[in-house]
């Protein structure tokens, strides 16, 4: 079996650019490109072979580079793919985390060169996995919530409504967390524009109406909370006399009244019957903690 070291370095040697009489005489560099690339995932394939995948990611980020200068982009796209797979596994595996980032780059070389060539869904299926790289390995919440808006913005394009909803709830949810709670009932208003009257995503709009009103309710505006909750009971039969509008209801009156002591006891009522996730819990105790605030300023 040959040396996957070796093959990087008869692939460096081959990826020179010619000069001289060579570049008179010799073969074309275009050749030579697709030569050098041809080795580099020869090698990329020893190295998954002995798992040894964050070498074989970074084989196959040479091979992709050598692939645009051979002006294969279409193949090199392909390529940048392939790394950012095996930088992945190679960082679930458990080592260092810069294989994260690095499959992040070749994540972002790839939609890049599909985007330019006009392949705009397939960039917005690796913008959306970027998205959930950038969010769940790198903690990197900025630029999750980019990635979720431009990939939702591309398969609305699409005519693609479903993965559209996908990247806006993504969105929607990562905006609440980070504090930017008007900016995320914005973005749950928009998911129940694309729901209200759909037979698919329908049976979606209860959490959507509940939590744009929760969102609202942590900007401290229960003014718009209110409303949302009267449009959710006209505009969704499911949603009118559910528990969700019911528990809405009661946390715009908590909020009204001050009443931190009834918000928590109805909180704990309703996660009795539905388990209320991370998401609910953080809002809901922003929620709580503007009320305590307000009794404080009183005293």
């Amino acid at each position: 079996m040959s040396d996957p070291n070796e093959l990087i370095e008869r692939a460096d040697k081959k990826g020179v650019p010619s000069s001289g009489l060579m570049k008179i005489f010799g073969s074309s560099d275009s050749s030579k490109f697709e030569e050098a690339a041809d080795l580099c995932v020869q090698a990329a394939n020893l190295y998954r072979l002995r798992k040894e995948l964050s070498k074989a990611g970074d084989a196959l980020v040479k091979a992709a580079d050598y692939q645009i200068k051979a002006g294969n982009d279409d193949e090199a796209g392909n390529t940048f793919i392939e790394a950012s797979k095996c930088y992945k596994s190679s960082n679930n595996a458990g080592e260092s985390n810069k294989n994260a980032q690095n499959a992040a780059n070749s994540l972002s070389n790839a939609i890049e060169i599909f985007t330019k060539r006009g392949q705009f869904r397939r960039g917005a299926n690796f913008k959306f996995e970027l998205g959930e790289l950038m969010e769940n390995e790198l903690q990197d919440y900025k630029s999750a919530m980019e990635c979720y808006e431009i990939a939702g913005e591309w398969y609305s394009q699409d005519q693609a409504l479903a993965l559209t909803n996908k990247c806006l709830l993504k969105l929607a949810s990562l905006k609440a967390l980070d504090g930017s709670y008007l900016d995320a009932a914005q973005v749950y208003s928009k998911l129940i524009q694309n729901s209200v009257g759909n037979r698919l995503s329908q049976w979606s709009l209860k959490e959507y109406y509940l939590k744009m009103g929760l969102c609202q309710l942590a900007a401290g505006d229960s003014v718009a909370a209110t409303r949302t909750l009267q449009e959710g009971n006209h505009q969704d039969s499911n949603f009118a006399g559910s528990r969700e509008s019911a528990l809405l209801e009661t946390l715009i009156q908590c909020v009204n009244d001050g009443d931190s002591e009834k918000l928590s006891q109805t909180v704990f009522d309703y996660d009795k019957f539905s388990k209320l996730d991370k998401w609910y819990t953080t809002i809901l105790l922003k929620i709580k903690d503007s009320i305590t605030e307000a009794e404080d300023d009183l005293l």
